[in-house]
């Protein structure tokens, strides 16, 4: 399109001040048409696409001293998960390849460092072993003791085995130390019929981690049936991660919000 020959002489004020006018009438309509577009285009967006930070395909990882360090290339890990747990607390009076004679494992302050150097955040666990209010406030003490310097996000009671007659108090044994010594956030992990059997009371806790590995194919493929509300799935226990050449527990975030809560921070 040519552009029109502009005049060389306006005839009056009156045509000047019409053609002010008409310039500022057409753009006051520009502006009326772009910016309702723009204000459209930022609410259809999906719920938490703009602030999402974290690629929630990729797995949580969690460790422990089975997984020897000089086997893996943390470097090559750590691009490919979200976060860790590392397990600091085995079974007491247990020596194994992954842990102590008083249970603390022989790994976990490697796994640690060397993924907090990468970037990566990590929360701690302890399996729960103790048969009696005094030895789960003894193993809470170890447990803390241990994990206090690294600063973990989180610190988790892995609960799988009936220990005692009433586990629920033998766990409220075990948290209520974990407070008293410090801690900020606490959760649980177990498999819902567990908690169900045993009548344990989640709801001191500020998260639950629920084991549920449907057909254990390596990869997600079922959702816990459980009327808990849940942060994190354990999905697998075969899964396969680059720089390991062996299987590991994966894990899944329920969303952004739950994914901050457990790794923003500290515990």
């Amino acid at each position: 399109m040519m552009k029109p020959k502009m005049r060389r002489k306006l005839k009056s004020l009156a045509a000047v001040s019409f053609i002010i006018l008409m310039v500022s009438f057409v753009g006051f309509l520009g502006l009326v048409r772009i910016q309702p577009e723009k204000t459209i285009n930022e609410t259809i967006k999906p719920l938490g696409i703009q602030n999402t930070t974290v690629d929630l395909n990729k797995p949580v990882i969690d460790l422990s001293g089975w997984q020897i360090p000089s086997t893996i290339n943390y470097d090559i890990m750590a691009k490919q998960i979200v976060g860790a747990v590392i397990r600091v607390e085995g079974t007491p009076g247990k020596e194994d390849g992954s842990a102590k004679a008083d249970g603390e494992d022989k790994a976990y302050k490697t796994h640690i460092i060397e993924l907090q150097k990468r970037n990566v955040p990590v929360a701690v666990y302890a399996y729960v072993t103790g048969k009696t209010n005094a030895e789960m406030k003894q193993q809470a003490r170890n447990f803390y003791e241990h994990a206090k310097a690294y600063h973990p996000t989180y610190y988790w009671l892995d609960v799988e085995e009936t220990n005692m007659t009433n586990m629920n108090g033998g766990i409220e044994a075990f948290r209520s130390e974990m407070v008293s010594l410090g801690a900020k956030k606490i959760g649980i992990y177990a498999q819902d019929w567990f908690i169900t059997q045993n009548k344990i009371n989640t709801s001191k806790f500020d998260a639950i981690w629920m084991a549920d590995y449907g057909r254990n194919t390596g990869t997600w493929d079922a959702s816990p049936k459980t009327d808990l509300n849940y942060a994190m799935q354990q999905y697998t226990s075969r899964g396969i991660i680059g720089g390991y050449a062996g299987e590991v527990d994966l894990n899944t975030i329920r969303s952004q919000i739950e994914y901050h809560k457990l790794f923003s921070g500290k515990g």
